[in-house]
């Protein structure tokens, strides 16, 4: 690995558990509409709807769908899923808001997630997040999420683009005061993060809990539990 002056994370299911939260809270909302529903199916409609497999997040970014549009896309999506009519478009916005109120209560880091700052803190390496929702949103799930100490923030919305574009990588190697070649990206999307950060001529590492890479292609973590071992030392690692 080059050397490392300072590190940015993504937010989601890279420092925050969307995911499951996501998933649990899916659960909750729809637990009267998909009684009768078996649960395998009702469990395949929560991942759906969870991992955005409608596509609706990008095209929010995009600037094709409203906030509450994208989300009423993978409502619509998951209910088809199950064969149950999907609320009305007048009670979408309410569904959306109990949505909120519950997953936000769910927020959490991953267990790995304050034990690899806390190395950070001791290499004195700064750190912060970059992320592909707006800056005040992130901001707010970083302090429910018990993770304020990440002071740097920046949004897609204050960067004036979205990741993979350079200017969000940029705007947050300024905060951190560190060069652009000598700050690391860390992500759990491999073109958004990945690709994007060394494009921007950032250095890139992909984290995908998902799969157990032991003997698995160079560039890649499975958690965040290496982390501070890999930048005090690890030729190579990235690779060219």
């Amino acid at each position: 690995m080059a050397r490392v002056e300072g590190v940015l994370f993504d937010i989601d299911d890279t420092l925050v558990d969307l995911n499951s939260a996501s998933i649990k809270g899916f659960h909750q909302l729809t637990a009267e509409d998909f009684r009768d529903i078996p649960a395998a199916l009702r469990e395949h409609a929560a991942r759906d709807y969870a991992d955005d497999a409608a596509g609706a997040y990008e095209r929010y970014m995009a600037g094709e769908l409203t906030f509450l549009g994208q989300r009423a896309e993978r409502i619509r999506r998951a209910y088809g899923l199950v064969g149950v009519e999907a609320p009305p478009a007048e009670a979408i916005g309410l569904w959306s808001a109990r949505y909120e109120d519950v997953v936000q209560s769910m927020w959490a880091p991953f267990p790995d997630v304050h034990d690899c700052l806390d190395e950070l803190d001791a290499l004195s390496i700064p750190y912060g997040a970059v992320s592909n929702n707006v800056e005040d949103y992130q901001r707010n799930k970083l302090l429910l999420a018990g993770l304020e100490r990440i002071a740097v923030l920046v949004g897609s919305d204050t960067a004036g683009a979205p990741k993979p574009d350079p200017r969000p990588f940029h705007a947050g190697c300024r905060l951190l005061g560190t060069s652009i070649d000598a700050t690391l990206y860390v992500g759990d999307n491999p073109v958004n993060d990945v690709q994007g950060a060394k494009a921007a001529g950032l250095q890139g590492i992909l984290l995908d809990r998902a799969a157990d890479h032991k003997n698995g292609p160079a560039g890649i973590l499975q958690n965040l539990g290496s982390l501070a071992s890999l930048i005090r030392g690890n030729p190579g690692f990235l690779g060219a």
